[in-house]
């Protein structure tokens, strides 16, 4: 359990002697006048940004100042867009038709060719030159005298050779796309002649090959100037309109700037040029402030109540939220930081985080993940923060929070705000990325991370400090000051009653050291058993750890001995309201006996009498509250077994267990932990970690009487050891 926690559960009634309660009509009362003032605190400071200032300004004219961005607004870039309208038209591929069989028309000139040369070859009645003019007489195209004499003259193989390598060749290159517009026709002719040159050798036969694929190889595909024009009218349309953000506080121009148009459009956006209050914006962000109250109001009564009965705390809460949201607007104005649009969101993250921090601290953690969830959404929305920024502050506000809840001790801060910068790293890396974040915005973020981190954790040292004591409030800060062995009261303690001051070490082990494996508070209980006895200062030698010679409660009756022993709960009070402790100490001190019975006494009288009654054992209870809290009633327990431990002379492992367990189950069975908060697996963890840390804490002990005697007769031997049982009252 928390601090914050433990002081939200008090109970609260008139007769509580930690707390004067207005009465309900003024507490009422009160609610209201802090709700109101509240919403409309917050309300202003979510509107302001609506009423901005005029400015008269045209394109030419030079700045007289630096004019940032009231609010975040997007406005249309059409040069942008169309940029890249054009971009997109100039990247459109060319679309093309195929033009019908004309792979096979180049297959078939090239067969035709070589048809007719085997023709004259094989025709020895014609001469060379009837061989060539019937050639060039039958063939569709131009062919040179020197390549048909060279395809005649060539002995048969390399004739064979030289068709099929041709025809082979052309049907490959025809199977590509050779388009009409471009020069891919005379690239793959040359290709041809490449390949012809490699195969048949630099000669005659390559040059002749060559020529009939110059003449065949022709573009396959023709441009479609209909269809590319189509495509390119789809991919512009595909260009959605560019829109640019403009964050809230970001330098629009600066001063002696001259304006341009795009200056006007941005000031255009903002409303700078006839600037209307927008009355509309105003009231749906003072009906969504008091939605958001009022939801959170309404967890508070349902999950909270004891929070809620606390005018205190409620108006802890207010300052805290309306703090945090002033300096999250105009906190970088009045410290004159010129922030850019990404720098002002990053630096109203730092708030956001330590807010949360102080509320889960001082009030409760669930209600501060409550309160930054509703804080980052309705300030996001509101001021016109980008959901990057909400979703970073949520997701840091969330981890500061956690970071928070494990501080013990002042060399926690700086793990806890290594744990914090590193968070904030990884959100902001996350985000921009998600985001489209050019590297100088990421560059910038991260530095704002490790500083956010830094700057978290120091308004939350410094808040804490300022506000604990006004509002009686008591962090790990307090405890942590309070756990020094220095303080006055324990010196005293340690001077006047040194056995007592032993003894409240001990049970500050044994309950801490139980308390980290039940989810209590180790710090707080720790503290408290520190200061639980103090009381005894006031009458030391009537407590039998302070005693070296006489008992003094040999010379006194059983009835005044209790008196003496349960009045060491209220001289500790006093005491303690005397040093100025915290409330939440003297809780614990006012519950470590409950309303158990001073067994010791009681006995002896019961004795005395005859026979106990029931009237006769309720003189010899405390009249104390029961424990009503995981650390007080491991408080009660570690007392009790502290003290009993010291009548075990020689110690064993089953002895130790034997007292422990009979001491849990007695309490139990007393009833003396009904309203605490432990489960039966907490008392079964609470019992294993009592014998581990007693074992090993035993020493030789100051040998105590055997009571065994004086309970056998009432009792009965029970095994059912307290404090008071086992010391004679102490």
């Amino acid at each position: 359990m928390t601090i914050s926690r433990f002081f939200a559960k008090a109970k609260q009634n008139k007769n509580d002697k930690f707390d004067k309660s207005p009465t309900p009509d003024k507490s009422k009362l009160y609610r209201i006048l802090l709700g109101v003032g509240t919403i409309l605190i917050i309300s202003i400071l979510f509107s302001m940004h609506l009423v901005p200032d005029s400015i008269s300004l045209q394109v030419g004219d030079i700045s007289p100042r630096d004019i940032r961005a009231h609010r975040s607004v997007k406005y249309l870039d059409t040069q942008l867009t169309e940029e890249l309208r054009q971009k997109a038209i100039a990247h459109t591929d060319k679309k093309y038709k195929d033009i019908p069989n004309a792979s096979s028309y180049a297959a078939a000139n090239a067969a035709n060719i070589f048809d007719l040369l085997k023709q004259v070859r094989s025709d020895n009645t014609l001469s060379s030159s009837e061989k060539n003019d019937y050639i060039v007489s039958n063939i569709k195209f131009d062919l040179s005298k020197e390549t048909i004499s060279a395809l005649i003259a060539a002995d048969h193989n390399t004739f064979i050779q030289i068709q099929s390598y041709v025809n082979q060749t052309i049907k490959d290159i025809m199977s590509r796309s050779i388009t009409d517009d471009t020069n891919d026709a005379q690239i793959y002719r040359q290709e041809f002649k490449r390949r012809m040159i490699n195969y048949l050798g630099n000669g005659r036969y390559a040059n002749a090959a060559s020529e009939i694929g110059e003449r065949i190889i022709h573009p396959n595909r023709i441009f479609d100037s209909e269809a590319t024009e189509k495509e390119r009218r789809r991919s512009s349309d595909a260009v959605l309109p560019q829109y640019k953000q403009i964050a809230s506080g970001e330098l629009i121009i600066n001063r002696n700037e001259q304006v341009t148009a795009s200056h006007m459009d941005k000031f255009t956006a903002l409303g700078l040029k006839h600037p209307v209050p927008d009355y509309v914006a105003i009231l749906s962000i003072i009906l969504l402030v008091i939605l958001v109250f009022v939801i959170i109001v309404a967890y508070i009564i349902k999950f909270h109540p004891n929070i809620y009965a606390s005018n205190k705390l409620l108006l802890l809460l207010c300052l805290i939220v309306t703090i945090s949201l002033f300096a999250l607007k105009l906190g970088g104005s009045m410290l004159k930081l010129q922030l850019s649009g990404i720098e002002y969101n990053y630096f109203a993250m730092i708030w956001i985080a330590s807010a949360g921090m102080l509320i889960a601290a001082l009030i409760n953690p669930q209600i501060a993940v409550l309160i930054i969830s509703v804080i980052t959404a309705a300030s996001g929305l509101a001021m016109g923060h980008d959901l990057q920024w909400s979703l970073g502050a949520f997701l840091s506000s969330l981890v500061a929070i956690y970071v928070v809840s494990n501080l013990k001790n002042k060399l926690d801060y700086l793990p806890a705000t290594i744990t914090l910068i590193i968070a904030n790293l990884v959100i902001v890396l996350i985000t921009a990325r998600v985001n489209g974040d050019a590297m100088p915005d990421i560059i910038i973020g991260s530095v704002w991370a490790v500083v956010g981190g830094i700057a978290s954790i120091m308004l939350f040292w410094f808040g804490s400090l300022a506000i604990e004591k006004p509002f009686g409030i008591v962090t790990h800060n307090s405890l942590v000051d309070l756990s020094d062995t220095n303080h006055p009261i324990l010196k005293r303690l340690l001077m006047e009653a040194p056995g007592t001051y032993s003894h409240s070490i001990y049970v500050g082990h044994i309950a801490s050291t139980a308390a980290d494996l039940i989810g209590a508070d180790p710090l707080l209980v720790r503290v408290a058993s520190y200061y639980h006895d103090i009381g005894k200062i006031r009458r030391p030698n009537f407590f039998v750890e302070n005693q070296h010679v006489e008992n003094i409660h040999n010379r006194l009756n059983p009835s005044l001995s209790a008196i003496v022993i349960r009045s060491h709960i209220k001289d500790g009070l006093d005491l303690a309201a005397e040093y100025r402790l915290p409330m939440i100490i003297r809780e614990l001190m006012s519950q470590h006996h409950g309303t158990s019975l001073v067994r010791y006494f009681y006995y002896q009288a019961a004795v005395g009498a005859s026979g106990g009654t029931a009237m006769l054992e309720q003189q010899f209870r405390y009249d104390g509250d029961k424990p009503r809290s995981k650390e007080s009633a491991l408080l009660m327990l570690a007392d009790s077994c502290e003290a009993a431990s010291r009548s075990l002379a020689k110690p064993t492992l089953g002895q130790i267990s034997d007292m422990v367990s009979g001491i849990i189950s007695d309490k139990l069975s007393d009833g003396q932990l009904d309203d605490a908060e432990l489960t039966f697996r907490d008392i079964k963890t609470i019992k294993e970690s009592f014998i581990r840390t007693l074992s090993s804490m035993m020493h030789a002990r100051i040998e105590y009487p055997d009571l065994s005697a004086l309970e056998g007769k009432k009792a009965g031997a029970t095994g059912n050891t307290d404090k008071e049982q086992t010391s004679n009252g102490s």
